[in-house]
């Protein structure tokens, strides 16, 4: 039986109307349907959403998986959480090769999975069949880059999102208002001329940069804040900061990776009174794949650089500007990795010559001598993590001028 976790507690009574302002015009084989995009909370019972709706699928993969991400608001009782979770992690599985991460909770799901190509119908068809999810699931947020990114499937009764705190169903009502791809680059773009044209104005509309500080390294859009934060429960501090004194009704736009951070920060915005919040639908990666089949390519993208990915591809390219350098000599680069010891795990940004010089580890000798070596010395000397999480996505925390010596210090002090 699997554990049910005291913090997703199931949420209280929809107690306010719900807000339609996120709605969109969604065209489907049935006709076109209007209906709440991500607060799928409905009491009802609802029909099964056409099983083409995903369609145009990507093209035949290298590997033959399809990597793509959803997620969906939507009320479920703690019991039936639990069920839930162990029916997808034996269904999907076993039955559709799928490998990611998924987060349910009494909010409703989060997904980011890599799936065999002729299962992706499937999977569709899986989740139009269940009751707990039939008519509440989106369409599919296709990845710009195809490959299996995952190990293993892993299901897991967790928060959505980790926002410190708990969250009703009467706060994630308040839809944000979404832009399409096509929409954000109008708007912002008018938002250049503006400020352009008036270099004194004194309060600009403002762009935020909602992921963590180590995802902008290698790629952010052009003006965009991004605040010096390693999780969504500081940020949304600092956001609250960047707010104060701006009238209610003044236009904020925020974007993410895949959206649900943006859906989740533009609710709790709305609820606090800011009624003009305006999130990018499908975050950077549907921008990705907006700039890809624009005619000009990447030329009028308004973002530079690489969209951070919580996998094993680590980023996956929207333009071809390399807006980071190696943490290691310096070089203009943008690929990430962790230190192949595991016990340090460093996420870092290491260029190729700096991975074959250091053996792909951080460069401690205390990293490369474990790199060496073979999986039965690894398990009979065992060494406990270096690092605390915040320590370990701040590689400037670590690379100083004595940064090799402070890895083995801390080393020797936990062996």
């Amino acid at each position: 039986m699997l554990k049910e976790r005291q913090h997703c507690k199931c949420p209280p009574p929809l107690c306010q109307k719900p807000s339609f302002r996120g709605s969109i015009r969604s065209i489907h084989n049935k006709g076109i349907e209007t209906q709440p995009l991500y607060f799928r909370n409905h009491k009802e019972e609802l029909e099964p959403q056409p099983l083409d709706m995903d369609q145009p699928y990507p093209e035949i993969t290298e590997d033959g998986y399809h990597t793509l991400s959803f997620y969906s608001f939507f009320s479920l009782t703690q019991d039936k959480v639990a069920a839930v979770r162990d029916r997808m992690q034996l269904e999907w599985s076993r039955d559709l090769g799928m490998v990611g991460r998924i987060y349910v909770c009494c909010e409703g799901i989060n997904a980011q999975l890599s799936i065999p190509q002729e299962n992706t119908r499937k999977l569709r068809e899986w989740l139009e069949s269940e009751a707990e999810f039939r008519g509440r699931i989106p369409r599919f947020n296709w990845a710009i880059e195809h490959r299996r990114a995952f190990k293993a499937l892993h299901v897991r009764v967790r928060p959505l999102v980790a926002t410190g705190g708990q969250l009703d169903m009467a706060t994630l009502s308040h839809e944000p208002q979404y832009l399409d791809p096509e929409e954000w680059d109008s708007e912002l773009r008018a938002l250049q001329a503006r400020n352009k044209a008036d270099p004194q104005l004194q309060a600009p509309p403002l762009l935020i940069d909602m992921r963590n500080n180590y995802e902008a390294r290698i790629g952010k859009f052009e003006g965009a804040v991004c605040p010096d934060v390693d999780t969504f429960r500081d940020e949304m501090n600092v956001v609250r900061g960047l707010c104060q004194g701006k009238a209610k009704s003044e236009p904020i736009y925020m974007y993410c990776t895949g959206g649900i951070r943006c859906s989740v920060a533009g609710a709790i915005l709305r609820t606090e009174g800011y009624a003009n919040v305006k999130t990018l639908r499908g975050g950077v990666v549907a921008y990705g794949r907006h700039v890809r089949g624009r005619a000009d390519g990447e030329k009028s993208s308004l973002f530079r650089g690489k969209n951070f990915t919580f996998d094993k591809r680590l980023g996956e390219t929207v333009t071809s500007q390399v807006v980071a350098e190696c943490d290691q000599c310096g070089a203009p680069c943008d690929m990430f990795t962790n230190c192949a010891n595991t016990s340090c795990n460093l996420l870092f940004i290491q260029c190729s010559a700096c991975a074959d010089k250091h053996h792909r580890t951080c460069g401690s000798a205390v990293c490369i001598d474990r790199a060496k070596m073979t999986h039965d010395e690894l398990v009979k000397n065992r060494m406990p993590p270096i690092w605390d999480y915040r320590t370990r996505v701040h590689p400037e925390r670590v690379f100083g001028r004595d940064w090799i010596s402070r890895v083995e210090k801390l080393a020797v002090a936990k062996s």
